[in-house]
């Protein structure tokens, strides 16, 4: 707080008023006081008769201008108490110099100035009014006590004193006038150098201002741009006077949060304190965005609050930035869609810094998943774990790229099979390795995907040389079965009739294998129609529950129609027949088989279709299936059934058929808690076919012979053991058999026997030239032959061919002498 004024007076400073110009004239005014009451007052009061009382303050205000001179030369400037000092002298010789009549009332207009010139605002109201105020009371005191003025002796007495004030009136005037006009010129030389130094400083400020590599912004609170440099001209593509005046939010985006009112927020905050750093879409005049980076600062220019913006064009970098973002963007995506995450390896501290694609593939969350060296191997599985560290130790040693191929232990506490791919990426001043980077690649799928592959073209190989076989293996069973039915009836001991049969069932076991070898190896392929695969598994329900005990219980589970399957009858109903029987001799104590159907989707892969599929599933509560052959249950004559109790065929024709469909079978099963198999059919839209029950073949009885005809039927196979059987049990049945043992017979035989041939027997597969290829050159020679060809593999897609070359029929290796005998009465009735 400022002391009071009395106080300021008493000890002499009146600091707040002693600036340069006061204070030179507060220094005229007391010389002038000290030159004017000791040279000019003093000297002409002597010739008046004025009490002595004038000439004494005359020469004491004189004494007192010297004093206050020479004390603000020494720095300390007595301005109160001179003013004070001064009225009170001028108050007492007022009344001792005549009052009103005196030339006392003349130098208040000198003090009246002195005031106005040194005091300011309210302090120069308050002592002027008080100084007129004093003047008045001077005038009041002396219309009320008259007695109190002294009045001139003489009229000269007044003529000289009215001269005397009124020159030195003047006198204090001229030079305070004189000193102001000159402090006015000097002034205005300053003043006029300042302004040379300001102009010098502006365009050094503008020289700065448009220098800068950045646009600058200089504007109000509202946003309104009050100045720019040249860069802000060229960014926004305008000159300065288009842009001053303007508001920010014109070259603005204009959408949120690019607007005028968040640019007024973010100025808010600036003149609060808080310096602004942010990217801003701007529009140039064109209309043309770029992203451009702002800082805001606060500052006061002319006294008002403004705000200055530096712009800086960052689109290329924004561009940039936005091309290393989908890079990594793509990269992530590409690792992720390939299942793939990335880590680092500390070498000296074991630490590791894994990718969050890195945890997922091992089940966890990124925030929840750790790593290390230590934690790594402990992750291994038991079997995997020398060889994965032999060759981590391996790279690190060698620096080289290193693979390896191992499962590790999922969150869950299932195994993944994982890919690394790893590196040596930086060592010591020394050589040492310090630091490993590499990647983590799922490839669980792939080795599944590999074992299914492998199992499958196992199982093709097989089939393969099922095919081969089952075409030897019918010509052995093709003579054994007709031999024995023409023996049967021969034997007169009833014993031995009983060891033929025996002989003929064995036979027939034997061509029952034949057919499962022919249809795993896929070739009894049969026309398919659309098929609602619920009467499928409901006949299969029905069936089980007629023929198998009574302590196993059949559930069904089929619900709505989801759709259709194309297959074929017959081969679907062996599929879940040999499932159905497998489940059964799972639980010979009893249990429950549940036949199941739902739709599901697929996804696409090596070994899958892909899209909507029907699932079939045929699920069992008996022993289970132990995990260690698991692998190994589709292959052909694998089972774990007792010796004699199975033929380890019948899941190789469940693989078989349901691949031929299009399908894949799958299996779950816990040991001790049953087994599910699985079908997976494509679904089909088309009208439903309801399958019939599979025909019941029922043996014809063999009918005595006849007469032998005239009608020569030419029987051709290169397996002589069937060429004697079929024309020995022809001639039985009273037709005249003419044998071939290959194509070039059968041709020299029906030149031989033209008009005589009515029928010919041909097998397919013969060396040389086989039926096929025999049927149009007997056809030449004898137009309108009938045919009859006889094959071990399923003929049906050949149907169409088979019949522009001529054939009428075909029977299927091994076939009894029941099917021959109908098949030559169905071609040569009139030999009948």
């Amino acid at each position: 707080m400022k002391a009071p004024l009395l106080e300021r007076v008493a000890d002499g400073t009146g600091g707040e008023l002693a600036a340069e110009l006061q204070v030179r004239i507060f220094r005229l005014m007391c010389a002038l006081t000290a030159v004017l009451c000791l040279g000019v007052v003093a000297p002409l009061n002597s010739f008046q008769n004025l009490p002595l009382g004038v000439d004494i303050a005359n020469i004491g205000l004189g004494l007192l201008g010297a004093f206050c001179y020479w004390r603000s030369r020494a720095g300390q400037h007595h301005i109160a108490l001179f003013l004070i000092l001064l009225v009170l002298m001028f108050d007492l010789v007022w009344f001792w110099n005549a009052g009103s009549e005196g030339s006392m009332t003349h130098f208040f207009y000198p003090v009246m100035l002195f005031v106005i010139v040194l005091f300011s605002g309210w302090k120069r109201r308050i002592l002027a009014i008080a100084l007129w105020m004093n003047v008045g009371v001077l005038f009041l005191l002396e219309y009320v006590h008259p007695a109190w003025v002294i009045p001139f002796h003489t009229p000269q007495d007044r003529l000289v004193d009215l001269e005397t004030g009124v020159m030195c009136s003047f006198i204090a005037m001229a030079a305070v006038t004189w000193f102001i006009l000159i402090n006015y010129n000097r002034e205005q030389k300053r003043v006029s150098e300042f302004a040379a130094q300001l102009r010098a400083s502006e365009a050094n400020y503008r020289t700065i201002f448009n220098s800068t590599s950045d646009a600058l912004f200089v504007h109000d609170l509202d946003g309104r741009i009050l100045d720019v440099n040249e860069q802000a001209g060229t960014l926004l593509g305008a000159d300065r006077a288009q842009l001053i005046g303007r508001p920010v939010g014109d070259f603005s985006q204009g959408e949120p949060p690019y607007t005028q009112a968040d640019a007024k927020a973010k100025a808010l905050l600036v003149l609060q304190g808080q310096s602004q750093l942010f990217e801003w879409r701007f529009r140039r005049v064109s209309g043309e965005l770029f992203w451009a980076e702002v800082a805001l600062r606060a500052c006061e220019i002319a006294g008002e609050q403004r705000v200055v913006a530096s712009v800086r064009n960052i689109s290329v970098r924004k561009q940039a930035q936005e091309a290393l973002r989908l890079n990594e963007e793509r990269l992530r995506l590409s690792m992720e869609a390939s299942r793939q995450g990335w880590f680092e390896l500390n070498i000296q501290t074991g630490e590791t810094i894994p990718s969050p694609e890195y945890a997922r593939i091992l089940e966890y969350e990124p925030g929840e998943f750790k790593s290390s060296l230590q934690e790594w191997m402990d992750r291994i599985h038991p079997a995997d774990r020398e060889a994965a560290l032999q060759a981590y130790r391996v790279g690190v040693e060698t620096g080289q790229p290193g693979m390896m191929e191992y499962r590790q232990r999922t969150k869950s506490g299932g195994w993944k099979w994982l890919r690394t791919v790893a590196k040596v990426v930086e060592y010591d001043g020394a050589g040492r390795p310090l630091r490993v980077m590499g990647t983590q690649t799922d490839i669980t799928e792939r080795k599944e995907l590999e074992s299914q592959l492998l199992h499958s073209q196992r199982l093709e190989a097989v089939g393969t040389l099922a095919s081969g076989v089952a075409h030897d293996l019918n010509n052995i069973l093709t003579p054994m079965l007709m031999a024995s039915g023409l023996l049967r009836d021969k034997l007169p001991d009833a014993k031995d009739r009983d060891l033929m049969k025996m002989l003929d069932d064995g036979g027939r076991r034997g061509a029952a294998i034949v057919r499962q070898l022919l249809a795993f190896s896929r070739s009894l392929a049969q026309e398919r129609v659309a098929l609602d695969p619920r009467h499928l598994l409901h006949d299969m329900a029905q069936l089980m529950r007629s023929s198998f005990p009574k302590e196993i219980k059949v559930v069904e589970t089929l619900g709505e129609a989801p759709g259709m399957v194309e297959g074929e009858t017959n081969q679907l109903h062996q599929v879940l027949m040999n499932l159905c029987v497998n489940a059964r001799d799972a639980m010979p104590s009893g249990g429950t088989i549940t036949l199941g159907l739902e739709r599901a989707e697929v996804p696409f892969g090596p070994a899958t279709k892909g899209g909507p599929h029907l699932v079939l599933s045929v699920a069992d509560t008996g022993h289970g299936i132990p995990p260690e052959l698991l692998e190994r249950i589709f292959d052909p004559f694998f089972t774990t059934k007792p010796v004699g109790k199975g033929t380890g065929l019948g899941l190789a024709s469940v693989h078989g058929i349901v691949k031929a469909h299009h399908g894949f079978v799958r299996v779950e099963s816990t040991p001790g808690a049953g087994t599910v198999f699985r079908v997976f059919l494509p679904v089909r839209e088309g009208p439903a076919i309801v399958p019939a029950p599979a025909p019941v073949s029922t043996p014809t009885p063999t009918q005595t012979a006849s007469p032998i005809s005239a009608a020569a039927i030419l029987v051709v196979d290169d397996d002589p053991a069937v060429l004697m059987v079929t024309c020995r049990f022809l001639q039985r049945m009273g037709y005249r058999a003419i044998p071939a043992g290959g194509g070039r017979e059968a041709i020299a035989a029906l030149q031989e026997h033209r008009d005589d041939v009515q029928l010919v027997i041909t097998d397919f597969s013969m060396p040389e030239m086989d039926g096929p290829t025999l049927a149009p050159r007997l056809r030449e020679i004898k137009p309108g032959l009938r045919l009859v060809g006889a094959s071990g593999l399923n003929q049906d897609a050949r149907a169409q061919e088979l019949i522009a070359l001529g054939f009428s029929e075909v029977l299927a290796k091994p076939y009894e002498l029941d099917d021959l005998l109908q098949a030559v009465r169905r071609q040569m009735p009139a030999a009948q």
